[in-house]
């Protein structure tokens, strides 16, 4: 299946989603910065409350963009640890990645939501959105950091994931709504006929 764009993408999603639909106990949390546009389409369908939640890809040396790693804004690291014995990642190099993306965490959070603290999430369930999951990274640095504020459930949706990537993250949440797990799986992109570059800009009329 391919989604013609990212709100093709949340519209087909939040059909997965309806049984949340106008529930006061229930928040999203949109990943910046595609899955900021497929949760404001789920969360305008379903009346549900959005917010943002944000890690940092740690690349590899070779590809910024492959994800061995993931930082969250109080700095705990997610290793695929897969990745990091497969490409012998020394861990000095983590640790100089981590706080080089710190500070920019913090910066975007407070642009994107005002502040970078978050109320419990106790009697609440958080469902965790990305316009699409790779190696799943930065979704289960979100998940953990999450979890922290003692949701009563937490889910991850999406409108495509990796298939060993979805085995991996359901031993991390309670469940995970998708539309599509194929291989060949090279990239989230692949799946998109417009997969054009979310701009700051377009994030913060969202959320306004």
């Amino acid at each position: 299946m391919l989604f013609r764009d990212r709100v093709d993408a949340g519209e087909k999603l939040a059909e997965k989603l309806e049984a949340f639909k106008g529930r006061q106990d229930v928040i999203l949390f949109a990943i910046p910065r595609g899955g900021v546009v497929v949760a404001k389409v789920i969360a305008d369908r379903l009346k549900i409350p959005l917010d943002i939640v944000l890690a940092k890809k740690i690349g590899a040396p070779f590809n910024r963009e492959f994800a061995i790693a993931a930082v969250d804004i109080n700095g705990d690291v997610v290793l695929n640890n897969e990745y990091v014995e497969y490409f012998f990642m020394r861990d000095e190099y983590i640790e100089h990645q981590k706080k080089r993306l710190l500070e920019s965490l913090k910066d975007q959070l407070i642009e994107y939501r005002g502040s970078i603290e978050y109320k419990s999430l106790e009697n609440k369930v958080a469902i965790i959105v990305d316009d699409g999951i790779a190696t799943g990274a930065t979704t289960k640095a979100c998940i953990r950091f999450l979890l922290k504020l003692n949701p009563k459930k937490i889910y991850v949706a999406t409108p495509v994931i990796a298939p060993s990537t979805l085995k991996e993250l359901k031993k991390e949440c309670d469940g995970i709504f998708y539309i599509v797990s194929s291989e060949p799986f090279w990239a989230v992109g692949q799946f998109y006929v417009d997969f054009s570059q979310v701009s700051e800009e377009d994030i913060k009329k969202l959320l306004s």
